[in-house]
């Protein structure tokens, strides 16, 4: 019971330390290099600080607004190798690509018009499913394409009579299903296109008859482009949609808001699950030198906990500044006069409030130690009287159930290949011979090799996991209790240990 009680205590603390992330995000002209440039220095001077509690701009952008790894022509490229495979009677492989490929096009942004590649790959998935005698599967791809397009016809040329039936029969059946209607509209924001699955649908506010199902929605307004949202139809009648904050968001890292977008940092920082954000701005003019300010908001409070300017060769002062809540040399406080520190910017070039006279030149502190958070009292403590023998075997039976834990998924993650090998083997368990079946058993010799490396890796965590737990469990019953004392934390000069008592 001791050991479970431990285990839980080392992950509960492990995940309430991981839970602690901050995004920065730029605002203001996202085509401003100045801010850009900024931004992107701004965001490693604070990786320093922060560590894994910084959420990187690709892994933001990924939650809110997904884009796929490739380009719509490298996803057209894909489906036609799909088509060689499937004619060349490879149906399996072919399916496999045209997965991957409709997975990409889901993420896909309207804007490429991915409709019609869509379109394709959901015929050339009905026409594999039928070669594989799944009229389920069949079914499903056409009537995808039907729901949204119900004028959609086969080219009979080009297609069997069987499938040109199939399809025909997706159609009866939409046509006396029963529709729900739905509302779409904007919540905030320009009216704009609505598209569903990539298929352009009409203008907001938008009214539509739609048969139950999935869908991706998305909305277009000029160069605005909303995130993706998921409508689950009977149960969602109604959507609407903020396009005037999911539009400022840019596509690509650094993070940026275009506008003053103080509230819209601070949603999209909730979308994220993060506890607080930084804003970075730049607040020079057009064609004068820039000038850089950054504000903390934490999201529990609701409030802004600090601001700051600098000039950009104070970067690295303004980030420790922001997250650790340091006096700085050089960062002028919000409502402060900023420091003069370069002889080129003067009160005859700056819009900002003058000088204090006589006012000493800041330079970087480039010695400065570097520290997490603010100055505070020791945040873990060890219970008194704990002896170092038991401390050492408390951390073991953490280890010992973190490895064991680590072993086990990593041996469900080896699942879909022992799956694919028993898909491919005979009744007997046998694999087919490499002169009759060169590919499938290049595959199958492929498989083995990581099933046999993912099993040595997860009985390996799992062995040594289990020996490092119950050594720490054999420790903590050799080892009695003292007047030992262990403390840790963080102090202003950065962070520190005392033990003390009797070994």
């Amino acid at each position: 019971m001791r050991a479970v009680c431990v285990a839980v205590v080392v992950f509960g603390a492990a995940a309430a330390w991981a839970g602690k992330k901050t995004v920065v995000v730029a605002a203001g002209d996202c085509a401003d290099p100045s801010l850009i440039s900024g931004a992107r220095e701004f965001r490693d001077l604070s990786s320093r600080l922060l560590g894994p509690q910084l959420m990187e701009s690709e892994v933001v952008l990924d939650i809110v607004r997904p884009r796929p790894t490739r380009s719509l022509s490298d996803i057209e490229r894909q489906l036609d190798s799909a088509k060689a495979l499937f004619y060349g009677g490879q149906a399996d492989r072919a399916a496999a690509l045209v997965d991957r490929a409709l997975e990409e096009l889901d993420r896909a942004s309207p804007e490429s018009s991915p409709w019609v590649a869509t379109q394709n790959a959901l015929v050339l998935k009905a026409l594999i499913a039928k070669n594989l005698e799944r009229p389920r599967d069949m079914a499903e791809a056409f009537r995808r394409i039907v729901r949204l397009d119900p004028a959609f016809q086969l080219d009979p040329d080009a297609h069997p009579p069987s499938a040109i039936a199939a399809l025909d029969a997706v159609k009866k059946e939409l046509g006396r299903a029963r529709k729900v209607p739905v509302l779409l509209r904007v919540d905030a924001g320009p009216m704009a296109t609505v598209f569903l699955d990539g298929h352009p649908m009409g203008t907001t506010p938008l009214k539509l008859d739609l048969v139950p199902g999935a869908y991706r929605v998305a909305m277009t307004s000029g160069t605005m482009v909303s995130f993706p949202h998921r409508l689950e139809v009977p149960r969602d009648t109604k959507l609407s949609v903020d396009l005037a904050f999911e539009g400022s968001l840019g596509t690509q890292a650094p993070l940026c808001l275009s506008g003053d977008a103080e509230a819209s940092a601070v949603k999209l920082a909730q979308l994220v699950a993060a506890e607080s954000v930084i804003v970075l701005r730049n607040l020079g003019k057009r064609g004068e030198p820039p000038y850089l300010s950054g504000t903390v908001f934490e999201l529990a409070s609701g409030t802004q906990e600090r601001a700051g300017s600098v000039q950009p060769e104070l970067l690295a002062n303004l980030a420790t500044f922001l997250v650790t809540g340091r006096e700085m040399n050089g960062v002028a406080k919000s409502g402060a006069a900023p420091a003069v520190v370069s002889p080129r910017v003067t009160t005859a070039t700056r819009a900002e409030p003058p000088p204090v006279a006589d006012a000493p030149r800041a330079e970087p502190e480039e010695s400065a130690p570097l520290v997490l958070a603010p100055a505070r009292e020791p945040t873990f403590t060890v219970p008194p009287g704990a002896p170092v023998g038991r401390i050492v075997s408390f951390t073991l039976i953490g280890l010992g159930a973190a490895a064991v834990l680590t072993g086990v998924i990593a041996y469900v993650a080896g699942a879909p290949d022992r799956e694919r090998l028993f898909g491919i083997s005979d009744s007997s368990g046998r694999l087919p011979p490499f002169a009759t079946a060169p590919i499938v058993a290049n595959e199958a010799l492929t498989l083995m090799q990581n099933i046999d490396t993912n099993r040595a890796l997860s009985l390996s965590l799992i062995g040594g996991g289990l020996g490092a737990t119950a050594a720490g469990v054999v420790g903590a019953v050799l080892f009695p209790q003292s007047e030992t004392k262990l403390s840790a934390g963080v102090t202003p000069s950065g962070a520190s240990m005392q033990v003390r008592g009797a070994f």
